[in-house]
């Protein structure tokens, strides 16, 4: 699983994160739709929704894993234990199905837990969802705001109970590109097993930063980039997938295996189905 070169891994939320946005809501054809397209472009891991959290999605993701061949079919799924074995039976049919797993690690002024009660929490999580499943990609919640140092801790056991995806999210688009590059170099510098997991960025765009985030994040080491079509997701959305393969593509010491000629298509089906305008829609 763990990377050896230099490719950067795609990771579309279109169906998952995107159904966050404001009046969006897709169903099963639709997003198998949107699947297809994706899986046609070349996008590396598409995840299509929360079972454990949204009754539909089990359904869809069931059904996408059965017709997705090529693109791994991922399930969001909190600590809970019920939540992670939902979505290892949704992704049974994939020929390859990832569960992402994530822990609120912003415990400052949230968490009536102990560092080590969330610690031993992202142990058995991550552990239980390794049982079901070689894929496993944890998320390290509101990482923006955490305690660097506990950051880092979580970090560290995440990979050592089986996760070999690490996704650093900027969940609520705070950060200026210098203030993530930093908190992504310590991450690097301070966990020992660090070289044993792909780390991913997921980057939203309240302060319109989620693309620029997202790309000097890879000068840092990351080597998975979270997006979605027409940039759809909660509040101002994430970091649009066309904008992120043209970014990757201009950088020398990264590559991308994208299809490129098609994003205008899964651009116009995504604005078709949720009623938004997309970048190519010209205004008259």
């Amino acid at each position: 699983m763990l990377q050896t070169n230099n490719k950067v891994v795609i990771f579309d939320t279109t169906m998952r994160d995107g159904e966050l946005t404001p009046g969006v809501k897709m169903n099963i054809d639709e997003k198998i739709s949107i699947a297809q397209v994706l899986e046609q472009i070349g996008v590396d891991v598409i995840e299509v929704g929360y079972p454990g959290k949204y009754e539909k999605d089990f359904d869809e993701i069931f059904q996408i894993s059965k017709i997705i061949h090529k693109s791994t079919i991922c399930g969001l799924a909190s600590c809970d234990r019920n939540e992670i074995l939902s979505v290892a039976k949704a992704i049974e049919p994939a020929d390859k199905g990832r569960i992402h797993t994530y822990t609120l690690v912003n415990i400052k002024n949230k968490s009536k837990l102990s560092e080590e009660e969330v610690l031993a929490g992202i142990k058995d999580s991550v552990s239980l969802a390794r049982n079901y499943c070689d894929d496993i990609e944890w998320s390290a919640f509101d990482a923006t705001r955490s305690e660097p140092d506990f950051l880092c801790r979580a970090v560290e056991v995440a990979i050592e109970s089986g996760a070999n995806t690490i996704s650093i999210p900027d969940s609520l688009g705070l950060l200026l590109p210098e203030e993530f590059a930093q908190l992504l170099q310590k991450i690097f510098n301070r966990v020992p097993n660090i070289d044993r997991a792909i780390v991913s960025v997921h980057c939203h765009d309240d302060l319109g930063m989620a693309v620029k985030n997202s790309l000097i994040a890879l000068n840092c080491g990351v080597r998975q980039i979270e997006c979605s079509i027409n940039g759809l997701g909660a509040r101002k959305g994430n970091a649009d997938l066309e904008e992120i393969v043209e970014g990757v593509l201009e950088q020398k010491d990264v590559s991308i295996c994208i299809e490129t000629s098609l994003i205008k298509k899964a651009s116009e089906l995504v604005s078709k189905i949720t009623g938004m305008d997309n970048r190519y829609v010209v205004a008259l």
